[in-house]
């Protein structure tokens, strides 16, 4: 008997498949999450770790080639500061809040990882990443609105996993308006430079529904911070790209606003915030807004307590709770209202410097690469980075894996694109 093989088909990458079953984790959001002590483990807590050691073992024990990746140093650094600050900051913490502590440490590395694998594992397909990235983001969009159609009220089951109770707005399988508004806000740039890159009427039509359908969901999360970033992530993109949109988008928001009336008292209500922060012109601020306010201002007040390197890299939960910040069984007190602040407060001002150095050369490299290509591609992640920057000033977005999973891949993608 004779044996016969055949040539020319690939087996498929055991490493692409898996990243793909990581990646698909985005969709259940925090209906996967285990409830810890007011924190939560996330399926991707657990599988992301794993994915992280085959693909470093492969690397280091298999093939002994690593692929060069411009942030990954930047991205070791603030870790290792991080580390140390965890190291000094938990000494006086119970056993079991210095292991939900570490294991966000754990969360970082994996997720640095897992953007430096996907620099190796698509290098030769990038079309395939995007095709599969936007699949996922659009079946979370219509399970948004499958959510805010027929379940508009959950805040009975917030409250039982300690997370913020919310009416009335899009939030779907990840249970918060405002994370939703941050994913949506970083996928809209990246979805019209597909619509600019495609030659296809096909796809561009189809790109095209996307974004419309995209737009309305933001629409629908009634996000004040949501609405301030993509606006200024949007902007950015077509002042360098198309800056005529700039006054067609300009009508369209307009319009949006003029038909919803809770979208004009919310947006009212980010006009009266954000008077009070800059201009201090008015006390007329919402009582939402008015705990943000107040939350800065002592998590500010814990910073300078400890400068240096901050209180422990995750111990904010703790340690805000002692100070009488944050109630720390809630979901929501795993930092300051704000990605920065909590960065600043946790890993001081080395671990502050560190973390900007990390998302600036990110948005360097691609920006420089725009320039020199006028690829749409790296305008739109740099304007969506640009749309999660300014977000994270009011919600702890960059700091939400399943936030930061999609931009740490986008980022490690576009390392292989030259034109």
């Amino acid at each position: 008997m004779i044996l016969t093989i055949k040539t020319g088909t690939i087996p498929p990458d055991p490493m692409k498949i898996f990243f793909w079953c990581c990646l698909a984790l985005l969709i259940p959001g925090l209906l996967l999450r285990i409830p810890v002590g007011g924190a939560g483990i996330l399926a991707t807590d657990i599988i992301l770790p794993v994915f992280a050691f085959v693909w470093l073992f492969t690397k280091l024990v298999i093939t002994r080639n690593f692929p060069r990746n411009s942030f990954i140093r930047p991205g070791i650094i603030f870790l290792v500061i991080a580390l140390i600050s965890f190291v000094l900051g938990t000494s006086e913490l119970l056993f079991k809040e210095q292991v939900l502590s570490l294991a966000h440490l754990l969360r970082f590395a994996s997720l640095l990882i897992w953007g430096w694998a996907s620099t190796d594992i698509f290098r030769n397909e990038q079309n395939s990443f995007w095709k599969g990235l936007f699949w996922i983001l659009t079946i979370i969009v219509l399970l948004g609105l499958v959510q805010f159609r027929f379940i508009p009220d959950i805040s009975s089951w917030s409250r039982e996993g300690g997370l913020d109770p919310h009416t009335g707005r899009l939030l779907g399988t990840w249970l918060d308006p405002n994370f939703m508004a941050g994913l949506l806000g970083f996928s809209l740039p990246l979805l019209i430079a597909r619509w600019y890159r495609s030659s296809s009427t096909r796809m561009k039509i189809i790109l095209g529904v996307l974004i419309a359908l995209f737009l309305y969901a933001l629409f629908l999360t009634f996000s004040r911070s949501g609405y301030l970033a993509s606006c200024i992530g949007l902007l950015v993109f077509f002042l360098f790209r198309d800056w005529k949109i700039i006054i067609f988008g300009i009508l369209i928001i307009a319009l949006g606003i003029a038909t919803n009336e809770r979208a004009q008292k919310r947006v009212g209500e980010l006009g009266g915030t954000l008077s009070a922060i800059v201009l201090h012109e008015t006390d007329e601020i919402d009582p939402t807004a008015s705990l943000r306010l107040q939350s800065w201002q002592k998590s500010f007040e814990l910073w300078q307590k400890y400068p240096l390197l901050g209180i422990g890299y995750n111990t904010y939960r703790y340690r805000a709770s002692e100070e009488g910040i944050v109630d720390e069984n809630y979901f929501s007190s795993g930092g300051s209202d704000s990605t920065h602040l909590t960065i600043l407060v946790t890993t001081g001002i080395l671990g502050f410097l560190a973390f900007m150095w990390f998302l600036g050369k990110i948005v360097w490299i691609n920006f420089h690469r725009f320039l020199s290509t006028r690829n749409e591609l790296f305008l739109g992640f740099v304007a969506g980075l640009v749309t999660i920057f300014i977000h994270a000033f009011f919600v702890n977005s960059l700091l939400f894996p399943l936030i930061f999973m999609p931009l740490i891949a986008t980022a490690g993608i576009l390392e292989n694109m030259k034109s």
